[in-house]
């Protein structure tokens, strides 16, 4: 398959070096382009990313912090730099975790499935990995209009740390219409390919390893942003969280004390009270 690839990339030259080379390792797909929308740190690395670019025939553009977007930067990227009938998406501190990753995901678009997104893990001993095994099952799922009933908020559920679409379908619905955000990005597509009556897929073959160490003070920031989110785009207001936050919390304590995870067990509550204050001050705020 032939496909371009886009990743916002952003200071952590390793980071940027270990994806890039781990995209050249990849099999059975041929890739036209990687795209590196390049959000300016001024510092050194900057430097740095530019040589590497220009040295491995990158497509790249510029943009200061103040300018970056997770929603207009992507739709710049897909809409003026990317030719290929499917697009890969990916965050650039996610790791492939075989030849196949992206074979495995970008194989299962078409003109009727037009998103999907891939299983990600989380290899370091903390709340997040017991959160990416919730989040992200062993089973490959369909999601399309009809579902949305049964599945409310969840039926709008992706990631595009590790995703893939279709670039025609995507013009044709007008990307993320305008929304400028920071975060949801993901979320706010699912919700246009589903109301144009296209489906979105869940690929459970297709793995990355998506691991971080957020501080306390991170963790309420990111739910802050995700607050405002729904509060700026408004319109998810109508479904309800059949999982929710409690539910997801108990799921967490649950398999912490399974598994004698002292670490996950002292880190409950300081880090559950983070998530939900940041939300509800998110929701909050003007």
């Amino acid at each position: 398959m032939k496909i371009d690839v886009i990743v916002p990339i952003y200071k952590e030259f390793d980071e940027v070096k270990s994806l890039y080379c781990s995209l050249l390792e990849q099999k059975d797909v041929e890739i036209n382009k990687i795209i590196f929308p390049f959000t300016l740190s001024n510092e050194k690395v900057d430097d740095e990313l530019r040589v590497f670019i220009k040295e491995n025939g990158i497509v790249s553009f510029e943009m200061p912090l103040e300018k970056f977007s997770h929603s207009l930067t992507r739709e710049k990227a897909i809409r003026e730099y990317a030719e290929c009938d499917v697009v890969l998406l990916m965050s650039q501190d996610v790791k492939l975790v075989d030849e196949h990753s992206i074979y495995n995901l970008v194989k299962e678009v078409n003109n009727e499935v037009v998103y999907v997104f891939g299983k990600q893990i989380c290899t370091n001993k903390s709340i997040e990995k017991y959160i990416r095994k919730k989040n992200y099952p062993e089973t490959s799922y369909v999601v399309s209009k009809e579902d949305i009933e049964a599945k409310q908020l969840m039926a709008f559920f992706a990631s595009d740390a590790f995703s893939a679409l279709n670039r025609n379908v995507f013009i044709d619905i007008g990307g993320y219409q305008g929304y400028d955000i920071m975060m949801g990005e993901d979320m706010l597509y699912s919700k246009f390919v589903l109301d144009h009556g296209y489906k979105k897929k869940y690929v459970a073959e297709a793995v990355v390893e998506h691991s971080h160490k957020y501080t306390l003070k991170q963790l309420y920031d990111r739910y802050y942003e995700t607050g405002k989110f729904h509060k700026q785009v408004g319109l998810f207001e109508n479904y309800k969280s059949t999982d929710s936050g409690m539910k997801l919390a108990l799921y967490v304590l649950k398999e912490a004390l399974k598994h004698f995870d002292i670490p996950v067990l002292f880190r409950w509550l300081p880090d559950m009270t983070s998530r939900y204050l940041g939300m509800k001050k998110g929701k909050k705020a003007k």
